[in-house]
């Protein structure tokens, strides 16, 4: 775990020194696979380092930490490793099952925080120290009864960068409530094998901080090394939205400091014409021609904060009409029907699989956001990044199906798709202009 001290912020940019001791034991029978192995470990300094007094950031356990150990094709977890004391040295003790590994195969040792999950950050680095931290190394396996290895040392490399992000309107600093990031390639979550969820990254800043914070802490996860467009929606202390890009390489395993100029958007007036982009009810939005009726159209679903983003998910019993939120309301089946009529394409905005819809000269993204099956499979989100499926207020007066908009690569459906009440799908609300 990352950890602060006086001089230095502990970082996710270390270099871990593994010595394999003489304490390999059988657990067991001879022929279980199963051995205990304890290892020398050591943290060493981070590189091209950032705080906010100017110091390295350097790394250090904690007592208890975890490495996970992964065969090569990534399908299988032999063991995991615990950290038996805190500090930038320490012994990591634990059972490996070798029965599936040969001799010369690598094997990944794969250390992160209990969520490593990019999404939902705090803006500080105690945040990421707790919620983002992922480092990884390989050891290749020698002989495997007894398991050994064929080095006494290995590099556990930072596997994200952290980036220290101001912003500014072009002459005063901003400050920062919620931010979302959205780039190709950006990775989300990862689970604990190492299988990564390219999506949006958000954040909210803790209320303890200094009013206004002008300095974010983001740690992000790109699997391209190429130079990428960052687009960033951000809402200061004050309620106000601003959009801006900022084109950089954000390379794993090093950290930055950058500047972001952004630009605030105005409000939304009855005037507003098709396309305008502004702020209205609190909510970002866009300017569309409802069945000739110009409304406003949220550039994000609920729970979101970027159009990329996929927000949370509700039960139509959650999503009734008439439940209006500051003049945002669920759109009725005849509100989507006029939203079918527009322009539309499947696209992938930032990386994130969806549909287009022109309006003006801009457009409108719905992210193919998938939905919980709440009946076979509801634990899991299902037909994320192939699939959109978007609440309608309009019930089917029956008690178990309602209206919805539906796309997916072929095609859009709105009201003549109906979806069963209790499955969780996604919202995005309507206004009406002043």
């Amino acid at each position: 775990m990352i950890t602060n001290s006086t001089k230095a912020l502990c970082g996710l940019l270390a270099l871990l020194a593994l010595t394999a001791c003489s304490s390999n034991q059988n657990e067991g029978t001879s022929d279980s696979h199963f051995w205990h192995v304890t290892l020398n470990a050591s943290m060493g300094d981070a590189t091209r380092a950032l705080s906010p007094d100017g110091n390295n950031i350097t790394a250090s356990f904690e007592a208890n930490d975890k490495v996970v150990v992964i065969d090569a094709d990534g399908s299988t977890i032999v063991g995991t490793l615990t950290a038996k004391t805190a500090g930038t040295s320490t012994t990591l003790e634990g059972t490996l099952d070798a029965t599936t590994l040969t001799a010369n195969e690598k094997v990944t040792l794969h250390y992160r925080s209990a969520t490593a999950n990019y999404d939902d950050q705090k803006g500080t680095l105690s945040g990421i120290a707790a919620n983002q931290d992922y480092a990884e190394g390989t050891l290749t396996v020698k002989t495997t009864d007894p398991l050994t290895f064929t080095t006494e040392e290995v590099t556990l490399a930072a596997q994200q960068s952290i980036t220290k992000f101001s912003f500014t309107d072009g002459s005063n600093a901003v400050s920062v409530h919620t931010f979302g990031i959205a780039a190709a390639g950006l990775v989300q979550s990862i689970t604990t094998n190492g299988t990564e969820t390219v999506g949006a990254v958000t954040g909210t800043l803790p209320g303890t901080l200094p009013t206004p914070s002008t300095e974010v802490y983001v740690a992000l996860r790109n699997n391209s090394n190429a130079q990428q467009t960052y687009s960033f929606y951000i809402q200061d202390n004050s309620g106000n939205w601003y959009t801006g890009t900022k084109r950089a390489n954000l390379a794993n395993g090093s950290n930055y400091a950058a500047t972001v100029a952004l630009t605030k958007l105005n409000n939304l007036t009855a005037s507003s014409v098709v396309g305008t982009i502004g702020v209205i009810g609190g909510r970002p939005a866009i300017v569309a021609s409802i069945n000739e009726t110009n409304k406003a159209v949220a550039l994000m679903n609920d729970g979101a904060l970027c159009p990329e983003a996929y927000g949370t998910y509700h039960a139509f019993d959650n999503a009734p009409e008439g439940v209006v939120d500051n003049g945002w309301y669920i759109p009725t089946e005849t509100d989507l029907d006029g939203l079918d009529d527009k322009t539309y394409e499947w696209s992938t905005q930032n990386g994130v699989d969806g549909c287009s819809f022109t309006l003006g000269s801009n457009t409108l993204f719905l992210p193919a956001a998938g939905f919980y099956d709440n009946e076979f499979n509801p634990n899991s989100l299902s037909n994320a990044g192939t699939g959109g499926f978007y609440w309608s207020s309009t019930d089917n007066h029956d008690d178990q199906f309602a209206s919805i908009l539906h796309f997916n690569n072929s095609g859009i459906n709105n009201y003549t798709t109906i979806d069963y009440k209790k499955d969780y799908l996604s919202v995005r609300r309507f206004h009406a202009l002043p």
